[in-house]
């Protein structure tokens, strides 16, 4: 009997089998249209800035695109979890908390501020100088850092540092909260703390403070004591932006999108800056992988280590 019921199990598998291989065969079903978000705060004039991108994407995508004004990051990664919207571009953190809420999310491009890569980093800084000249001669010593929400200033340095075997309240003496960045690079200057987190494209040329970030601020301000700052430690590189959209979406369709927004910038500039006024560097494709710096500070592993118990 047991041989009978092998045999019809292997008859069932070989009838259904050329149905399965049919399916996969099938071309995927493109939606009616694209819906996308934007997320524009409490400028008045967003639609029609914002209307040469949507007429670029129609082009683009090959479908209409319907246009979603949204005043928050929070609420457009609401509406790219929950189904409302197929496409937004979403700050790292953003993308980061979405893909924490739902896994049903990917990154398609990033924007860059020039012609550098479009990636910048986390970075601890110190005084040159003397014993201070990697982060394991800085245990014990006071670590400025910024609030509980700064995303390079301590989320993602923090989580990243614990990623590399660094505990930083266990190493560090104490941490200290600074208002921003560039305070901290005072603060360590001043002697009130010995390192200080901050941020830089590390990009160009190092004598100017690099092409964008804390050092490269603190430079064009004309403080004293920029020679004597040093990085001794950096985290992982983290994309500028994350142009997002639904995992559920036809791979045919995530193709044409990558591949229209890459060549956005030379074929329509207006549309490119109406999107990305701040970053005008143009478009680059990332993947989930890219964005792991930030991906870590919604981890379990690593959030707890967030918490704010032992700052000043």
């Amino acid at each position: 009997m047991l041989t009978n019921i092998t045999k019809l199990v292997a008859l069932i598998l070989c009838l259904f089998a050329p149905v399965v291989s049919a399916e996969a065969k099938d071309p995927e079903v493109m939606p009616d249209r694209l819906r996308l978000g934007v997320v524009v705060g409490a400028d008045e004039n967003a639609r029609e800035r914002v209307e040469p991108f949507r007429l670029a994407l129609e082009e683009i995508a090959d479908l209409p695109v319907d246009l979603f004004l949204m005043e928050t990051l929070g609420e457009a990664v609401e509406g790219l979890v929950n189904g409302r919207i197929d496409y937004v571009r979403l700050s790292p953190s953003a993308y980061a908390a979405a893909h924490r809420l739902c896994k049903c999310v990917e990154p398609l491009v990033t924007a860059g501020p020039d012609d550098f890569p479009a990636r910048f980093y986390a970075i601890l800084v110190s005084k040159r100088g003397g014993d201070s000249t990697s982060i394991e001669d800085l245990k014990g010593t006071r670590l400025a850092v910024g609030n509980k929400h700064a995303v390079a200033a301590y989320r993602v340095p923090i989580a990243n540092l614990a990623a590399d075997g660094i505990d930083a309240r266990s190493h560090f003496q104490t941490l200290v909260e600074v208002q921003n960045p560039v305070e901290g690079l005072q603060a360590l200057l001043d002697g009130r703390v010995q390192a200080s987190l901050a941020w830089s494209s590390l990009a160009g040329e190092a004598k100017n403070g690099f092409t964008a970030g804390t050092l490269n601020d603190y430079y064009v301000s004309g403080s004293k004591g920029f020679n004597d700052l040093q990085i001794v430690w950096r985290s992982p590189p983290i994309p500028y932006s994350a142009h997002s959209i639904s995992k559920d979406l036809p791979d045919a369709l995530k193709r044409r999108l990558r591949a229209g927004l890459m060549d956005m910038r030379r074929e329509a500039p207006g549309a490119y800056l109406a999107i990305e006024p701040d970053l005008p560097g143009g478009f680059e494709p990332v993947v989930h992988a890219d964005y792991r710096p930030v991906l870590r500070t919604f981890e379990d592993e690593y959030s707890s280590l967030l918490e704010v118990e032992g700052r000043r």
